[in-house]
């Protein structure tokens, strides 16, 4: 084994200087810009006036790992790190992160390095170096960088271990791709079908909330149940998709209080901000929290996919922020809900348009199924290599 510190020496503390009220300034990488996938988001990367003296060796440089040494969540320790593969001499990092450079590349891989970082922080390796002050959790960078140890191998090894996960790694990124690709097609075929619900553009029929849909609150207080309830709260539906992720099972012998029964003739629909559109398709029978609506759709009226698709887009995101905004409330209301009106397409191109969502859905499926294979193949290829 060899010592980090002996192979990139102390971390270099980043600059954060002052508003560039000019655009004229240094981009600098936050962790903001730091993924959970260990890569960089080139995304809104802010700029800043930065005047101190020799600052010419923090400039990124190809190979660079800059760690994280203030944030994180106790959900999420701090300790993050980034591979930075971007323009040379370009970028600086804040003061919020560290530089680590690895001194002889040609005993020592930059990615290797980069790699062995990252799989010691998935492991929740920089638990033990973590302290936390009011609303934030600190990296004991120095003492981290000073006692952590690297697999000492051979330098070709090293790279083809590299290789090997880079391909695995980019695979992922591009199944991951292809899903998002398949979530657009779905809402480019819903303007295609229906055009723009907010211009209402083909000139569909207006209709209230209550012509093709209710809010059907069915609360259950203090029910044993006898059979397991799959319990959604709004924490458990994917924001972009409506998945429904790791949702609990209230057991036999639990006692269910304040929920809403919902079926799969549902539509759950989160009614607390920032969630407003956080709207879910179940399969299934369970109950949803109280922060949350069950939707019953009128299905000679509407198809409660259809309906679902609405509900994410901005005609009725913005019809209930302006509720939502105006109140200055952290939820908006049954009453509120039920006044949207909505132009209503024929029920015939409606279930067409959920024909194809469950075309696509099932597509979906064959490729969420192969990146849950490639991912277990990379976690199984990192635990091989470094643990």
């Amino acid at each position: 084994m060899a010592k980090l510190i002996e192979i990139t020496g102390k971390a270099l503390p980043g600059e954060w200087g002052s508003d560039d009220i000019h655009n004229a300034g240094i981009p600098v990488l936050r962790t903001t810009n730091f993924t959970n996938e260990g890569v960089v988001n080139y995304k809104n990367i802010v700029t800043r006036i930065i005047t101190s003296k020799n600052i010419e060796e923090k400039f990124l440089m190809y190979g660079d790992i800059i760690i994280e040494k203030s944030g994180g969540s106790d959900k999420q320790p701090v300790g993050r790190v980034v591979f930075f593969d971007g323009p040379e001499h370009t970028y600086l990092f804040n003061n919020f992160t560290g530089l680590l450079r690895v001194k002889d590349k040609e005993k020592w891989e930059p990615k290797y390095i980069f790699y062995s970082l990252f799989s010691n922080y998935k492991k929740g390796g920089t638990k033990a170096f973590e302290n936390k002050t009011t609303g934030l959790h600190n990296l004991k960078l120095d003492d981290y960088v000073s006692k952590y140890e690297v697999r000492n191998i051979p330098f070709e090894k090293q790279k083809a271990i590299c290789m090997k996960l880079d391909i695995v790694s980019e695979t992922i990124k591009l199944q991951q791709e292809q899903i998002i690709r398949l979530d657009e097609l779905i809402k480019s075929r819903f303007v295609e079908m229906f055009g723009d619900l907010k211009k209402n553009d083909k000139g569909w029929e207006i209709c209230p909330f209550a012509d093709f849909a209710k809010i059907d609150t069915i609360m259950i207080h203090n029910f044993k149940g006898y059979e397991d309830y799959p319990h959604i709260g709004i924490d458990s539906i994917e924001k972009e998709t409506g998945n429904i992720l790791n949702y609990r099972t209230v057991k036999e012998d639990g006692v269910i209080s304040g929920k809403y029964l919902f079926t799969s003739d549902h539509i759950i629909y989160s009614k607390i901000r920032p969630n407003l559109n956080k709207v879910a398709l179940p399969d299934f029978k369970g109950v949803c929290s109280a922060d949350a609506y069950p939707i019953l759709p009128n299905g000679e009226r509407c198809n409660r996919v259809f309906l679902a698709y609405t509900m994410r887009s901005p005609v009725f995101l913005n019809y209930i922020l302006a509720f939502s905004n105006r109140t200055n409330l952290p939820k908006v209301n049954k009453i509120q809900v039920e006044g949207f009106h909505c132009p209503m397409p024929d029920i015939v191109l409606q279930e067409q348009f959920a024909s194809f969502v469950h075309q696509i859905d099932k597509l979906k499926l064959i490729c969420q199924k192969a990146l849950n294979e490639t991912q277990l193949l990379f976690d199984s290829l990192m635990q091989k290599y470094f643990s």
